[in-house]
């Protein structure tokens, strides 16, 4: 029982670490899509 309630506290960090990595991946490149688009907009006004 022990060894079951260990595996159960590993695997839910698992789930979490996971979670949190993904989370924070999303967040990395939705920050690097929006300098993209900031520098298309300017770009396009340079040549306006």
């Amino acid at each position: 029982m022990i060894k079951k309630l260990v595996k159960l506290k590993i695997l839910k960090f698992i789930v979490i670490g996971g979670v949190s990595a993904a989370y924070a991946f999303k967040r990395y490149c939705d920050q690097k899509n929006e300098i993209k688009k900031k520098e298309e907009n300017s770009i396009k006004r340079n040549y306006d």
